[in-house]
């Protein structure tokens, strides 16, 4: 045998005890896979080896680092890049590839597509950062949103801008421009961008309602004081009044009074009394009366309308009055019928056909009342002694020469009438001779004696 060929069978040797110490040498590794750290002790020569002790299973188009047939050596880390199903949509189109391409940017470069300063890519309807890698799926579908313009109107000032986000609250939101309940976005911050869009923002301002002892407070971008009412539940009734008006713009200082106006009417009655006719009774003895029709009062009705505000009497105002039932007069007789009488008065019976009390007094020539005696009496002829009677002048009118009969007197007849007035009681003056007169100051019953005159005097009649 030749030298040199000694020489390769001792180097072919040296090579396959290297080989079996390497087999036989146990490195440590870890292998990361899918979101999890896999420690592994393997005798494997190469990192897919290892991989493969480790239980990962690779697909065809995943990768390792290291690459796969790289010789193993314990401390090593060994990272599973797993392939995935990667669909893009943008700007109308749809892009589709395998990659283990996890880095954003890189992974657009691969599609050719170009992402603005404004536009955002979303992942599974997502935002996804730029700067953080994407999270491992088997499928991954991407979209590339592109930014619309935003022109704003915030309480008439515009302000335009560029957004991707999903909706213009949104938008608002990342511009930096915070929105309040009580403000209106028109239109609404739920609205999708979906192309360029106008807007209008009426920011809210402070409302103070006043009602009464409470104040209803909140903001509100109400233009007239009736919304504003609207909003905060503050309905207006019947008579109400609001300062401002309902239809007037909210005032500046955003204050508004309402004042609960209401009426109420009170009716009042009253007694509304009846008149009563009187009229001659042929079937009733003189001097008494009867019913001969019943009468009714009336009912008198008064409405007054009094007005309250928040509470508190403010007006009262008569509406007037109105009969409610009306009177019936009654209808009353007075007798007429003529029933002639006897008596005894004074130890005398007397034939008599009517009866009257009344206040006697007494005179005499002398003592009538004037500066001078007074013979004569006012019938011709007569002159005033025991027997003659005066009474007032319209009763003397109607009576004069009747005959009566009074007790503690005796008899006489109305032959004079005298000026006294005896506040309008039934009076008879007592006639008498200075001699013989007696002082009068009495009430007493006076007969009207027979014969009966052809005229019965009206006071004797009429009640």
């Amino acid at each position: 045998m030749s030298p040199q060929r000694i020489r390769w069978l001792a180097a072919g040797a040296a090579v396959i005890v290297l080989l079996f110490a390497l087999l036989s040498w146990q490195k440590a590794v870890v292998v990361l896979a899918d979101g999890a750290a896999f420690p592994v002790t393997s005798r494997a020569l190469t990192v897919a080896g290892a991989v493969s002790d480790a239980g990962v299973d690779l697909g065809p188009e995943d990768q390792l680092t290291p690459g796969g047939l790289t010789f193993l050596r314990s401390g090593l880390i060994i990272d599973v890049q797993r392939a995935a199903q990667v669909l893009l949509r943008a700007d109308g189109q749809e892009y589709s590839l395998v990659s283990t391409e996890r880095d954003p940017a890189t992974l657009l470069a691969e599609f050719e597509v170009e992402l603005g300063p404004e536009d955002r890519l979303l992942l599974a309807g997502e935002s996804l950062p730029m700067d953080a890698p994407i999270p491992y799926s088997p499928n991954l579908l991407l979209e590339v949103v592109r930014a619309v313009t935003i022109s704003l109107t915030e309480d008439g000032q515009p302000i335009q801008f560029r957004s991707s986000a999903p909706t213009l609250g949104v938008a608002l939101a990342e511009e930096g421009i915070d929105l309040l309940a009580s403000d209106d976005l028109q239109p609404g911050p739920q609205s999708a961008l979906e192309g360029d869009l106008n807007a209008t923002l009426t920011r809210s301002r402070p409302v103070a309602i006043t009602l009464g002892d409470e104040v209803f407070e909140l903001r509100s971008t109400a233009a007239t004081v009736g919304e504003a009412l609207a909003e905060a539940g503050v309905a207006l009734q019947g008579l109400d009044v609001v300062e401002p008006a309902e239809s007037a713009p909210v005032p500046e200082d955003g204050q508004i009074t309402v004042r609960r106006v209401y009426e109420t009417v009170s009716l009042s009655q009253e007694d509304m009394p009846y008149e009563t006719e009187w009229v001659a009774d042929p079937e009733t003895e003189l001097g008494t009366t009867s019913v001969i029709e019943l009468g009714r009062t009336g009912v008198l009705a008064e409405r007054t309308r009094i007005r309250y505000e928040n509470g508190e009497e403010i007006e009262r105002l008569e509406e007037g009055e109105w009969v409610l039932v009306e009177p019936v007069d009654q209808i009353s007789g007075y007798g007429s019928m003529i029933v002639i009488r006897t008596t005894v008065v004074d130890g005398v019976e007397i034939e008599y056909w009517a009866t009257m009390q009344m206040y006697a007094t007494s005179y005499s020539p002398c003592r009538s009342g004037v500066d001078k005696c007074l013979y004569g009496t006012s019938t011709p002829g007569v002159v005033v002694d025991q027997g003659v009677v005066a009474t007032y002048l319209d009763w003397y009118r109607a009576a004069r020469g009747a005959t009566v009969y009074v007790p503690g007197y005796g008899q006489g007849a109305i032959y004079d009438n005298s000026g006294a007035y005896y506040n309008g009681r039934p009076w008879i003056d007592l006639g008498y001779s200075d001699e013989a007169w007696v002082t009068w100051g009495s009430w007493v019953t006076v007969y009207f004696t027979t014969p009966v005159p052809e005229v019965i005097p009206y006071f004797l009649v009429t009640p």
